[in-house]
């Protein structure tokens, strides 16, 4: 069934304002990133750089390290967790981030690295982790968005201006402007009606018959598929699947076999910086499953710098599951089965 969308009636019939909010990407960008270049923060050279997150708001530190990965002139992990690694000690830097700086899993982080003497800095714009943060340590952002997730903009711009200011990047301004630019066209195309805006393009080709399988190349697109997935898990309230170039052609294609790609539909990633290996391999995996039935589609990034790309694909998959909800009737805001979870283990620690 072909899903009825019009932007224009959509953005008014928004509940809990998320389109509006994600349309919202660059000027986030912009504020998140002067707030890291003006916060107190000490000016640090660790061995390691450690990101604590979960969710929306780790989708920050994954921008960051991705986009950045050719400047950043330490070695980066990712904790999706309670703990830091346990090699992480007074040698490295700790950053935690967190929308409402209330994440469970990433102020037991904060604890951990402090346990084991790691330098720690914070992104969040209050909460407990505000609290524990020294006052040398903590980007205090706006609390500007509706949810988590749609004040990405305001995380990853903390998060880089954070990392400039205490020395472990050189100076983005330029990246971020031209980021900036990219993304506000971009909002006013896919606020538009017509036949040119790609994000509805996106959500009639998912339409209420089709599970998305994201697919992203290594690089800045492999944290961008899993965005798109959890965007459309948590906006548009239906299962979707992620996974990565070229390590999908290892195991993930034989699982497409003859008629197994029913319900299914393969949204691909590009962007100008990928692996030049990446367009004759899909070529080729688009053959190798020819035979399941599934569909497939490519999405291209906008924008001349790592950054801008990570976010156009990011500000067009986000409005894109967005427009899925909204167009059947679906609050892209709440959060029901999340919000339950949270409550019964709380009850569980009572």
């Amino acid at each position: 069934m072909r899903l009825p969308i019009d932007p224009a009636t959509l953005v008014d019939d928004d509940p809990s304002g998320m389109l509006e909010a994600f349309l919202r990407l660059s000027e986030q960008l912009v504020v998140g990133y002067d707030v890291g270049r003006a916060a107190p923060l000490r000016s640090v050279s660790p061995r390691s750089l450690v990101l604590c997150g979960m969710g929306g708001s780790a989708a920050g530190g994954d921008v960051v390290a991705s986009a950045f990965a050719d400047r950043l002139s330490v070695p980066v992990a990712s904790v999706r967790g309670y703990s830091v690694p346990a090699w992480c000690g007074p040698e490295d830097l700790v950053l935690c981030l967190s929308f409402s700086g209330g994440t469970e899993e990433t102020v037991s982080c904060l604890e951990d690295a402090r346990r084991k003497g790691a330098e720690v800095a914070v992104v969040c714009s209050g909460g407990r982790l505000a609290d524990l943060a020294d006052e040398e340590g903590l980007v205090r952002i706006p609390a500007d968005a509706p949810m988590p997730r749609a004040g990405l903009g305001l995380l990853a711009g903390g998060a880089l201006g954070a990392l400039v200011t205490m020395g472990l990047l050189p100076e983005a301004a330029v990246d971020v402007k031209e980021g900036a630019e990219v993304l506000a066209a971009l909002a006013e195309e896919l606020a538009g009606g017509g036949d040119e805006n790609e994000a509805v393009d996106v959500a009639r080709a998912v339409g209420s018959q089709h599970i998305p399988v994201v697919w992203g190349s290594e690089g800045i697109a492999e944290p961008v598929a899993f965005r798109w997935k959890a965007a459309f898990n948590e906006n548009a309230k239906i299962p979707a699947f992620s996974s990565s170039l070229p390590e999908l052609n290892h195991h993930e294609i034989a699982g497409w076999s003859e008629g197994r790609g029913q319900g299914f539909l393969v949204l691909v990633l590009r962007h100008p910086g990928e692996h030049p290996t990446v367009g004759p391999r899909l070529e080729a995996t688009y053959e190798a499953i020819e035979e399941s039935g599934i569909g497939w589609r490519e999405a291209h990034a906008r924008g001349e710098t790592p950054l801008s790309r990570s976010l156009s694909l990011i500000l067009l998959g986000d409005v894109a599951s967005a427009y899925h909800a909204l167009a059947r009737g679906v609050d892209p805001g709440p959060i029901g089965a999340i919000d339950l979870l949270k409550a019964r283990l709380a009850e569980g620690r009572g």
